[in-house]
């Protein structure tokens, strides 16, 4: 009996485990590559239709994957700023103004995420990470 009262408790602490691991997913498909932890109140996570949206309100957009990935396909409008260029105190020709917005993707959201930390120690207040072209509905400009 004690046996049964042990295991239902376990099975019960997995699977509330379980339910609170679901809650963190990000709310984009598929996920990033690795979870993203980064928590900052100058740093956000947008779903593609958000940055859309701020794109077209004129939010620029920075896209820090290699700058062959960049060439393979990109989102219009974005500039490429590869991640390992990225130091810190390094202030954006893009956005010099950093009390203003700023979105950054890569390929999952996972280097975005890196790069939006250097940008909000380098003194950015307004930084979006939208995830990465794996979750980009809208089409892509190839150079190649």
């Amino acid at each position: 009996m004690n046996f049964k009262l042990i295991f239902t408790a376990s099975a019960l602490a997995f699977l509330l485990g379980g339910c609170a691991a679901q809650a963190q997913l990000e709310p984009v498909e598929p996920q990033p590559a690795s979870p993203l932890t980064y928590t900052h109140p100058s740093y956000h996570k947008v779903t593609p239709d958000v940055a859309l949206q701020m794109m077209k309100n004129g939010v620029p957009v920075i896209d820090v994957r290699s700058p062959d990935e960049y060439q393979q396909g990109h989102i219009a409008g974005s500039i490429n700023v590869p991640l390992d260029t990225l130091k810190l105190g390094t202030i954006l020709e893009a956005q010099p103004d950093i009390t203003k917005p700023l979105l950054v993707h890569c390929r999952s959201g996972v280097r975005a995420e890196q790069a939006s930390k250097i940008l909000v120690e380098s003194g950015y207040q307004q930084v979006y990470n939208m995830y990465g072209t794996l979750q980009w509905p809208y089409g892509f400009i190839n150079e190649k």
